[in-house]
């Protein structure tokens, strides 16, 4: 494997072109790896390998463009520079049409060489720090553990790479919107409007304005069945071009399958979607992730407010593995606010659904509302004291000595 040290593989079965090539790279500052092998040069590269592909392209049982198209299946951003003789121009313009960085001819110009291996080079730190960028955000903020947000992470990573038409489908609260808005923040068009709309029978009218406005950004439509046939024939032409005008992202309930098995969406726009569709799983199909986004929100919420975070307890958290979360991570998100604030006791997490817990000893009970009433008015009244013990009727030496007693300090519910 070649380190993140070596910035050029250069690859020619010519071991006098390898010894002259390697030197002016040299001279130039670059670390080369020679390589006269092309069988070999395939498993010599890592994932984000930072460096760049210099190859001949006529060599004998593997050229240069056959080469890259193997490359390219590892990575499809890596930048390959191709060198070809007179004859093999036509060959080396067509290369680059399938994604070759350029080509140089035969005999090389050094200076051009040169300019060529260093703007390929910045394009490819370019690359991989946005991706170093993407693999960070994905993972602090799609939290959890199980095999599904690993692999959901590692998708939308790669596909915010490209510029395909992606549809997310599951229950609502679970990522669909989430998942649209990474796409756009960490992909080409992140510098380009970002339009969501909730299609219905009656508004598809406005499919035009909503495609002018989404030119170089990204477009977002929930409910797309609900355009007409033309309509669909419409994003099929624009997502069909070999430069799209914006990136097209469908949002809903069920698979694509589903929705043309029924006739709701003509055969060419399921297979716009076709290879890019992304089912996002309900919370009782991943369990483990319950506390860590648990976790997390309520530490979003406690920072907003200015709240120590409170202590959770250990049967909280199995209360809430066994709870049936209707509206998913958004109810999760809900209720952590609802914690941060200590507006929801451990008694109300209990699902309706499940078996009824032990009982509660009358004074924790009165207790633990005594202590939300006063989170509440704190809360209401930012931390201000007097209005605080005038709202509950009670004096202010009492309301400090509950304060007290409940560990709550005006500090932290003033804004």
């Amino acid at each position: 494997m070649l380190s993140d040290e070596y910035s050029v593989l250069l690859i020619d079965d010519d071991a006098d072109v390898l010894d002259a090539y390697t030197l002016l790279l040299e001279q130039a500052g670059y670390r080369v790896c020679a390589c006269n092998n092309p069988y070999d040069a395939r498993n010599w590269l890592q994932a984000d390998w930072p460096g760049i592909v210099l190859s001949d392209v006529c060599m004998p049982g593997c050229n240069g463009i056959e080469l890259m198209a193997l490359f390219h299946q590892d990575d499809n951003q890596l930048p390959i520079l191709l060198i070809t003789g007179h004859g093999d121009v036509p060959m080396a313009v067509d290369a680059v049409k399938k994604g070759a960085w350029d080509f140089l001819q035969k005999p090389v110009d050094p200076g051009k060489l040169l300019l060529q291996v260093a703007e390929a080079l910045q394009q490819r730190k370019s690359v991989i720090a946005r991706r170093h960028y993407c693999q960070q955000k994905l993972q602090v903020e799609l939290v959890g553990y199980s095999d599904w947000i690993n692999q959901y992470r590692q998708r939308l990573q790669q596909l915010a790479e490209t510029d395909l038409a992606v549809w997310f489908y599951g229950e609502p609260g679970t990522g669909r919107m989430t998942g649209a808005r990474y796409l756009h923040q960490l992909g080409r068009s992140a510098q380009g409007p970002f339009i969501r709309a909730e299609l219905t029978t009656g508004n598809t009218a406005q499919l035009g304005e909503l495609i002018a406005q989404a030119q170089g950004g990204t477009l977002v439509l929930s409910h797309i069945a609900c355009l007409t046939r033309e309509q669909q024939h419409q994003l099929v032409h624009l997502q069909s071009q070999e430069r799209r005008p914006f990136r097209l992202i469908g949002i809903g309930t069920t698979s694509l399958v589903e929705l043309a098995a029924t006739n709701q969406i003509v055969a060419e726009l399921y297979y716009c979607f076709a290879m890019t569709q992304i089912a996002c799983q309900p919370l009782s199909l991943r369990p483990d992730d319950i506390e860590p986004l648990f976790r997390h929100y309520l530490q979003k919420a406690c920072l907003r407010l200015n709240h120590p975070i409170p202590q959770v307890d250990g049967e909280l958290l199995k209360g809430m593995r066994r709870r049936v979360w209707l509206s998913n991570v958004r109810e999760l998100a809900n209720a952590a606010e609802l914690f941060a604030v200590g507006l929801l006791p451990l008694a109300e997490t209990a699902n309706p659904q499940l078996h009824v817990p032990e009982p509660t000893p009358l004074d924790r009970r009165v207790e633990e509302y005594e202590r939300q009433i006063i989170t509440e008015a704190l809360n209401i009244h930012q931390g201000r004291i007097n209005e605080v013990a005038e709202y509950l009727q009670i004096p202010r030496k009492k309301l400090y000595l509950r304060m007290r007693k409940y560990g709550l300090s005006k500090e932290h519910y003033k804004f």
